[in-house]
């Protein structure tokens, strides 16, 4: 009688215990391009976080109040910490559903303090009933006038 431990399973059925096939070589190829996709994305990551970090002008809203239907001022806070370059940030005001219903780009001209409050009147197309902002740069448009800013009507 013959014991289950020394029957050999059959190669041409089960195929052989090593595999030294082309499925190695496939599996390699996966590994090496997954860690190269994680890579890539790291990269991408870091300089996307470097990127934010390296705004020159930062706005932050302080408070807002509705001067009529269709007409909102706010408040920002812009901080720089360079002061020789012109520069410019978007306020927004919004209404009950928090879609944007006015947009005013707000001039900051070189010079002044490193931290400047402005209040800006947004004109707006529906009741307004909050303010909000967008960002800042200091690419500059065309159509912009930074030298003789106008921030209310």
């Amino acid at each position: 009688m013959s014991s289950p431990i020394s029957r050999q399973r059959p190669n041409s059925r089960y195929g052989s215990a090593r595999r030294n096939g082309p499925r190695n070589v496939t599996a390699k190829m996966l590994a090496v391009g997954a860690v190269l996709l994680v890579l890539v994305a790291i990269f991408f990551a870091v300089r996307y976080i470097q990127q934010r970090e390296d705004n020159p002008v930062d706005v932050s809203l302080v408070t807002q109040e509705r001067l009529d239907d269709d007409l909102m001022r706010v408040w920002v806070d812009i901080s720089r910490p360079d002061t020789s370059q012109d520069s410019y940030c978007i306020v927004t005001a919004l209404n009950y559903a928090m879609a944007e219903v006015g947009r005013r780009e707000v001039p900051v001209p070189a010079g002044g303090d490193n931290e400047q409050r402005i209040a800006v009147d947004v004109p707006t197309r529906d009741y307004p009933v909050a303010g909000g902002v967008y960002g800042c740069s200091t690419s500059i448009p065309a159509h912009l006038d930074v030298h003789n800013p106008v921030y209310t009507f």
